[in-house]
């Protein structure tokens, strides 16, 4: 076959199929536009929906958020009698004291817990964790920098953050000299791979030698500062009196009373500024939940879960 009938030949066969590739890709990219548009307008219309409340009188997660957030605050219920039998203090912090102080609750879009604790009562946690949530009945914790503590085949998770006392009286200077300490430590601790490179005793060492330069943690007798494990690279130094933090108060959430910290809304403000605004994206916080939430049949597990643990 000569050359010009041979390309004849090929433009009658590849043409007419090219052609339809090409009107099949734009047509399945003016579909894929037009349903991220309806998709991009349908949240628009739920955040301006959602804005027309005060932040405080939002409505409450609706299906497998609100079955996780049920999970979860059996969970904290299950925490707190664990630590009051065992004389450990704790008290709500971050997303879930913004959510006792604001809503009395979750907050509508919040996928876990968190909690606080000075470090004294956090390595006795990590001590007696095999007898408060033994893993033979299901229950998981890990520890790097914080300790969390799940179910297994649940997203349910609280995350409990170690609070230091700094073993001199609180003043600027002490301040300063933390402070310029965590942020050389915070520069040393990266994540790889979903973990700390540092473990955490190294980095409880780091904590004595970098932050505390040497000194022993004071009894609180002192009334000192106390401050944030320097590992928690996710938040501003956190630097606080006495006072902010102790005695600590109550606030209801979900139900059921909670230790909070005893300046509650000056300790919010310090974190998140103006904490009663929306914030800039209304979702969930943690992709992993989210995936999970979307995709994973969860439902049964936490619904087991609370049947074991609720009250």
């Amino acid at each position: 076959m000569s050359l010009i009938p041979r390309l004849k030949f090929l433009i009658a066969r590849i043409l007419p199929y090219s052609i339809a590739q090409l009107i099949y890709r734009y047509k399945v990219w003016r579909r894929q536009r037009r349903d991220n548009s309806v998709e991009a307008r349908l949240a628009e219309l739920r955040t301006f929906l959602i804005f027309q409340h005060p932040i405080e009188q939002t409505p409450p997660a609706q299906g497998k958020l609100r079955l996780l957030q049920d999970g979860n605050a059996v969970l904290l219920e299950l925490f707190a009698q664990k630590c009051q039998e065992h004389g450990l203090r704790f008290w709500l912090d971050y997303g879930t004291l913004l959510g006792a102080i604001r809503h009395k609750g979750f907050i509508p879009w919040d996928d876990d817990l968190d909690v606080s604790m000075l470090r004294t009562d956090y390595e006795k946690l990590i001590e007696l964790l095999p007898v408060m949530f033994p893993r033979e009945e299901g229950f998981t914790w890990g520890t790097h920098a914080f300790l969390q503590i799940g179910f297994q085949g649940t997203p349910l998770n609280i995350d409990v953050y170690p609070w230091h006392f700094h073993s001199a009286p609180f003043s600027e200077k002490e301040k300063n000299i933390i402070d310029s300490g965590m942020t050389r430590m915070k520069k040393k601790i990266v994540f790889m791979n979903g973990m700390l490179n540092y473990t955490d005793e190294q980095i409880q060492a780091l904590i004595q030698k970098d932050v505390r330069q040497g000194q022993f943690p004071m009894n609180e007798s002192g009334k000192p500062a106390v401050f944030l494990s320097p590992a928690i690279t996710f938040t501003k130094n956190s630097i606080l009196r006495y006072e902010d933090v102790f005695p600590l108060k109550s606030a209801s959430f979900e139900g059921h009373e909670f230790p909070i910290p005893n300046h509650a809304r000056q300790y919010l403000q310090f974190f998140y500024g103006d904490y009663m605004a929306y914030p800039p994206k209304v979702g969930f916080q943690h992709p992993s939940v989210e995936a999970m939430v979307g995709k994973a049949p969860f439902e049964q597990a936490v619904n087991q879960f609370i049947d074991t643990y609720g009250k």
